[in-house]
């Protein structure tokens, strides 16, 4: 059955109403026609079935006939993420979306090789994040930051919750160690840095911050590669896909 988000001020009651390129893409790709059933997702952890009653031609009007809500994620996995060049951001994006990761926030280190992001790709990357929950299935959206300078991003953090940085020049502490904290924590932070690493200096302002280094393994690993592995460990910590 698709799976298409909807805004929530357009429900009303029982009545929604969808506009845009769902429009399109239901009554040309999909070919759903008056009396056609699909799930519907608010952004908000509610999905909802229901029927397409009027089709015209910039909107779809329907009938809301069912309404389920997901249970919420064990953790929210924040991601800050230094950009790299090319399109490899883009599909980091979409697979920490499948993923249920809560928020990707790029990241602009000493040694971030991307150090301007025009608004341009941060309202691609909100476009891939939507796409992305609708494939996947999920019932929130992940958010996509505005850029963040590294001293900024630290100073932001709360040490009330679970804020890891792995770097390559910590050799024994594992982010397993750390499952026990995950595990009892609703928020997570993970700092990735540019394929040049952090700088010394950026690894002892986030130890005074409480972020504590880790290492993700032996090899040296891509941006988009840390940043997915990271993630998925976080979250098998935080029991996510049991």
């Amino acid at each position: 059955m698709p799976h298409f988000f909807i805004p929530p001020e357009n429900i009303t009651g029982n009545q929604f109403t969808l506009t845009g390129d769902e429009v399109h893409h239901l009554v040309r790709v999909r070919r759903c026609v008056a009396g056609s059933m699909l799930k519907l997702f608010d952004g908000t952890g509610k999905t909802y079935d229901a029927r397409i009653d009027v089709i015209e031609k910039n909107s779809i009007r329907g009938t809301i006939v069912g309404e389920t809500s997901s249970p919420p994620a064990r953790v929210r996995l924040h991601l800050f993420l230094s950009v790299p060049r090319g399109e490899r951001f883009d599909w980091l994006v979409e697979k920490a979306s499948e993923l249920g990761v809560h928020s990707v926030t790029p990241l602009i280190t000493t040694r971030s090789i991307i150090k301007n992001i025009e608004p341009p790709k941060i309202e691609r990357w909100k476009r891939l994040s939507l796409a992305a929950s609708q494939q996947s299935r999920r019932a929130d959206i992940m958010a996509i930051n505005p850029p963040q300078h590294f001293p900024a991003a630290i100073a932001a953090t709360s040490q009330q919750n679970v804020n890891l940085i792995p770097w390559e020049a910590e050799e024994s502490k594992t982010l397993d160690e750390y499952a026990p904290a995950i595990s009892g924590a609703s928020e997570v932070a993970v700092f990735i840095g540019p394929e040049g690493g952090f700088s010394s200096d950026e690894i002892i302002r986030a130890q005074e911050r409480g972020i504590s280094p880790v290492t993700l393994g032996k090899r040296i690993l891509r941006v988009e590669t840390a940043g997915l592995l990271a993630a998925i460990l976080v979250m098998n910590c935080a029991g996510e896909f049991r």
